[in-house]
């Protein structure tokens, strides 16, 4: 008789969706004791048992298939390539961090990271890339007062950008920050039409990768970090006023 898998729930907090995903197909890998080689559940299991999208488990395969923890195998299945501990702690504890500090060395770190990005994507995209950026930029349009909604297709959409560039290098230097990314912009959308200031921004980056123009596409990607930016400076400089009348 096969083993029975005994599925923990998704963790309410610890970062972005996918990011604690990951964290639960690798306590799955570890109490079962997989060695090199063993096939992981299908996808619809691990959606179901998790209560998760489909969707959300196929980003964390991803972010996993980008450690080198799982190997995938495309139409056979998603396979245990070997559990590096030296190599997974730096990312899942940056990702946990949630200080004032860590969102200002994210800033620093998107501002080194994606303009390029951008600008390589529009380079290197492929079809596939483009056409679920669309799909992710047209949810986050539809849901700009629905953080909820907005913040998973926003992870999607530069997750995604991130891909198109073709070095998969940049997934497993972006996938760990996705956490502190979302804090970031929690902190942004707090404020009335803070989505919106940013959103066309987005369309921007996205029409410049579609039609290969890579340095316009810098160019809009550095603006919208700037709008961003401004909108979580903004946050703390409530924050302190609120911290002064206080005393």
């Amino acid at each position: 008789m096969a083993e029975e898998i005994v599925y923990q729930p998704v963790r309410p907090d610890g970062g972005a969706l996918p990011v604690r995903v990951a964290r639960q197909v690798l306590d799955l890998i570890e109490s079962r004791d997989l060695e090199m080689g063993s096939q992981l559940p299908p996808l619809d299991e691990l959606s179901r048992n998790l209560g998760v999208s489909r969707a959300s488990v196929r980003e964390a395969i991803k972010l996993l298939d980008a450690w080198g923890v799982v190997t995938v195998k495309h139409g056979v299945g998603t396979f245990v390539a070997g559990l590096r501990t030296d190599t997974l702690e730096i990312p899942f504890k940056v990702s946990a961090e949630r200080g004032h500090r860590a969102i200002f060395s994210l800033h620093q770190l998107r501002e080194a990271l994606e303009p390029y990005v951008a600008a390589l994507a529009a380079r290197n995209a492929r079809p596939e890339h483009i056409e679920r950026m669309e799909q992710a930029l047209l949810t986050m349009e539809q849901t700009l007062d629905d953080p909820s909604e907005h913040l998973p297709a926003d992870q999607v959409f530069h997750s995604t950008l991130a891909e198109a560039t073709g070095n998969d290098l940049f997934l497993l230097v972006i996938h760990p920050v996705v956490g502190l990314l979302e804090d970031t912009k929690y902190l942004a959308i707090q404020f009335p039409g803070a989505t919106r200031k940013g959103q066309p921004y987005h369309r921007l980056v996205f029409e410049h990768v579609k039609a290969g123009r890579a340095e316009e596409a810098r160019e809009a990607m550095q603006t919208l970090l700037d709008i961003t930016w401004r909108e979580v400076l903004a946050h703390y400089d409530r924050e302190v006023e609120s911290e002064t009348a206080k005393e």
